[in-house]
């Protein structure tokens, strides 16, 4: 989210993946196959690329195991394999096709910053469920394109706290995540009959709804949602038409210039009234009233909320 804006002011299931990609008749076994109807160059200019449909019999389901670490390791190796096929030149986080050739090395080769960034939004997500059909967000993202931590981060040092490009993560969506999005914005977050919560949070009785921010969807997205509560407050940014130019256009975005996805994406979280979003810095202002409170780590404070995101997970099979 954007810096000096108010703050405050476990089973197989079925999950739509109505843009296709990995998870949806793709691999996930850290092959090329970066799937979905997709455009896509990150080398940082020429014409984008445009990737192979891969859709299902039915043009539509994909299956997800729908637990945190199943989904985690999934779109790990979607990340590889993007990277693999896309990234010739290394994305700001160092990682590209030239020096990753395993899911392990992409986690191990990420620094601490960037893996919080991946560990809480993931478990943030998977906290929270679509109420059409009761499954996590998490197993409706179809893919990521980048992780980011702090600008500047090292193993050491976290790097900058805020930024409009970094704390975050760009993914691709499925059509069923996107369209109950668009419900919970629409409905300002409201209850609707039958399934309670377009989108339910986290804790008890929370949910997710249109954006509050007074600074308005990050470019070159015309829409963002946030949770309603709560600290870090999560927020995502995506197209309200995935059949618009503006949805069809180039991202635009660091690392991802000529990227083109309908379905696209953004996600981070807020830890203080400034908009920071990098869980290993150290916050004072996290407050509903941004009073000051006792010093404390972002990871702490996603921790104190939202219970434990799992800091010393590792993919499957990585030592």
């Amino acid at each position: 989210m954007r810096g000096g804006w108010g703050f405050w002011v476990l089973s197989l299931v079925a999950c739509g993946s109505g843009n296709g990609g990995l998870g949806d008749g793709g691999s996930t076994d850290g092959s090329t196959d970066a799937g979905a109807d997709v455009a896509s160059s990150t080398d940082g200019g020429g014409d984008a690329q445009v990737l192979d449909a891969d859709t299902d019999a039915d043009g539509a389901t994909s299956l997800c195991v729908d637990t945190l670490d199943a989904n985690r390791d999934r779109l790990l190796a979607t990340y590889l394999a993007f990277l693999k096929s896309y990234a010739t030149t290394p994305q700001t986080n160092g990682l590209s096709a030239s020096n990753v050739s395993s899911v392990c090395d992409v986690w191990t080769k990420l620094d601490p910053s960037s893996r919080d960034v991946f560990l809480t939004l993931t478990a943030r997500m998977a906290g929270s469920k679509l109420g059409i059909d009761k499954h996590s967000m998490l197993c409706h993202v179809v893919k990521i394109y980048r992780i980011s931590g702090g600008q500047g981060a090292t193993s050491t040092d976290p790097g900058s706290c805020g930024g409009g490009e970094y704390n975050r993560m760009i993914m691709s969506q499925d059509a069923t995540l996107h369209d109950a999005q668009l419900a919970a914005n629409d409905h300002q977050g409201a209850t609707q009959p039958t399934i309670g919560y377009d989108i339910a949070d986290a804790p008890i009785g929370t949910f997710w709804r249109d954006s509050h921010d007074l600074g308005g969807p990050h470019a070159p997205f015309d829409l963002s949602d946030e949770t309603d509560t709560g600290a870090p407050r999560g927020q995502t940014q995506y197209f309200r038409d995935p059949t618009s130019t503006l949805a069809n256009t180039a991202l635009g975005r660091q690392d991802l210039t000529t990227l083109v996805d309908p379905f696209a994406l953004e996600m981070d979280q807020d830890y203080d009234c400034a908009h920071d979003s990098n869980p290993d810095c150290s916050y004072v202002f996290y407050g509903p009233a941004c009073a000051p409170e006792t010093s404390a780590l972002g990871t702490d404070i996603y921790a104190q909320s939202y219970g434990s995101f799992e800091p010393t997970w590792k993919p499957s099979g990585c030592p």
